[in-house]
């Protein structure tokens, strides 16, 4: 056997024995790093474990050294010393535990981890990490993203606004639980609430991914000025391993308030109005009532919305408001009751009522058209006069009425002649409505008469015969009254400039018929001159 006995020789042998024994204990040391659990929202944290074993007795071990920042914020917990008995041999192993803060969201690929035993360096990679927001679950088992949002349109209204709030539930797939995801929306401290109808399921794509939506509508008012503050909406996820909750952020609103303005009709309506207005009946006897229902409806806060002022109206005693039929969750009916106290044609004045538009920041005012309608004698007037009067009176009355009957017939007798010489001339020369019905309005004025009655009769009969002839309708007989022209003329598209024109013409008529007295002949001059020119107005939207 050769033998090693040059220095040179002893020193290349003792590096050889020493690497090899080195090499052993070098393939004895195992390290590991895991984190738990790898998915995780910002607000939660996870737990890094790191070990250092080996199979021989392990004494002066190093603290592992690594570095997860900007990502995660490492929190040392506690670390241990295991022994253990390997064959014949006391084996030991160390560990030592890290709590994972989360300082970002995304997915993050984790640094090496270096641990040092007598002086050799091991390495160990934790691997990845994924951080979402509180609003986002991802499911391991399943692979299902579950996430929730919310939002308010507009961010900065006016004080009493209608604002929408929309909660939103997103998911890929269904939860593999029997119960059901469970939200929480916040109090809406500030507000007046209204609960709206939850819309529809539908789908929605969101890089790549296609997810389920359920969504919650609320709608605010915001009741102060200023900056208000909506708390996070939640979902508890009813998971097998333990529940878990979603959060929604915060949400910010700056009210703005509204600008100033003068005015006593404004009440403090916000939104996009109209009214309108109605009356049950266009006929009533002096001393009854009759009702006027306005109705104001639109989009905005109802629970604002406040009775409109009625204008004065001369000789009508107006009372109420009270709360009319019909309202719905988008409008509201007020009922007024008109009790007239003296004859003739009555117009309601246009009914305004004002609100702020928050969409243009300006007040705006909306109103009702005028409505007429005849007061009428009560048919026991004259019963009642009579019996109520000296005997003089009685016999001025027995011997006035069969005159005044005379005097009307023989009215009636001459303006029936006039019209019907018209009429035949229209028929044998062939002359358009229009023309016609001129011509006998000018006949009438020319006629000089002033009997009321005949006069009233004379020119309601033609506007009947006119309407008739130029719509195709017959407005005869029963038919032959304001609300049926109202009704035709509306089918066959007059402007309602123009329907009402007509009706008041036909309600001055009315109103004729029932005033013996003597007509003065301006007044007989107004009324046919707005009977031309309405007639001309229908024979121009027929042309056109």
């Amino acid at each position: 056997m050769q033998r090693f006995s040059t220095p040179h020789q002893k020193l290349i042998v003792f590096a050889c024995a020493l690497f090899f024994l080195v090499g052993i204990g070098a393939a004895e040391i195992d390290v590991s790093a895991v984190v738990q659990p790898r998915n995780i929202q910002f607000s939660e944290k996870a737990t890094l474990e790191l070990v250092l074993s080996g199979k021989t007795f392990i004494e002066h071990i190093d603290a592992p050294t690594f570095n997860f920042l900007p990502a995660f914020l490492a929190v040392p917990m506690r670390s241990s010393t295991t022994p253990r008995l390997e064959g014949d041999k006391i084996a030991v192993s160390k560990a030592w535990y890290y709590e994972l803060i989360p300082q970002q969201i995304g997915d993050f690929a984790l640094s090496d981890i270096r641990f040092s035993y007598q002086g050799t360096p091991y390495f160990a990679n934790p691997g990845t990490v994924r951080v979402s927001g509180e609003n986002t679950y991802r499911d391991v088992s399943t692979g299902g993203v579950h996430q929730v949002e919310a939002e308010v349109t507009p961010s900065n209204p006016y004080l009493n606004q209608a604002v929408t709030y929309t909660f939103r539930y997103l998911y890929t797939t269904v939860l593999p639980t029997r119960e059901s995801p469970v939200s929480t929306l916040p109090d809406f401290s500030g507000f007046l609430v209204e609960e709206l109808p939850a819309p529809l399921n539908e789908t929605k794509r969101v890089r790549g991914q296609t997810f389920q939506v359920q969504a919650e509508v609320r709608r605010l008012y915001p009741q102060k000025a200023g900056r208000i503050v909506i708390e996070p909406a939640s979902l508890r996820l009813p998971l097998d391993r333990g529940p878990k909750t979603l959060k929604t952020g915060a949400i910010a609103l700056t009210v703005r308030p509204l600008p100033l303005f003068q005015s006593q009709q404004f009440s403090g309506a916000i939104g996009d109005y109209q009214i309108t207005a109605q009356i049950d009946k266009t006929r009533v006897e002096v001393g009854n009532g009759l009702t006027l229902s306005v109705r104001i409806s639109g989009l905005g806060n109802m629970q604002t919305v406040t009775a409109p002022q009625i204008p004065a109206i001369p000789g009508v005693t107006v009372s109420g408001p009270n709360p009319g039929a019909g309202s719905t969750p988008e409008s509201h009916v007020y009922a007024y009751a008109l009790v007239p106290s003296q004859v003739g044609t009555v117009r309601i004045p246009a009914i305004a009522y004002t609100y702020f538009a928050p969409e243009l920041g300006t007040y705006q005012t909306t109103q009702t058209a005028p409505i007429p309608f005849t007061v009428l004698p009560k048919p026991s007037t004259v019963v009642e006069v009579a019996s109520d009067g000296v005997a003089w009176g009685e016999w001025l009355i027995l011997l006035g009425m069969p005159l005044l009957v005379i005097v009307l017939a023989v009215g009636g007798y001459l303006w029936y002649r006039r019209l019907a010489s018209a009429r035949a001339a229209v028929e044998r020369h062939d002359v358009p409505p229009d023309q016609g019905a001129l011509a006998t309005l000018t006949e009438i004025l020319e006629s000089r008469a002033d009997n009321a009655t005949a006069f009233g009769n004379a020119i309601a009969q033609v506007l009947y015969q006119y309407l008739s002839e130029t719509l195709g309708i017959s407005l005869v007989g029963g038919s032959a009254n304001p609300d049926a022209v109202r009704e035709v003329c509306a089918k066959a598209g007059l402007s309602d400039a123009t329907i009402q024109e007509v009706a008041d013409i036909l309600a001055q008529c009315d109103y004729y018929r029932f005033s013996p007295a003597p007509l003065p002949a301006a007044e007989r001059q107004a009324l046919i001159s707005r009977a031309e020119k309405v007639i001309r107005e229908i024979k121009n939207l027929q042309e056109t």
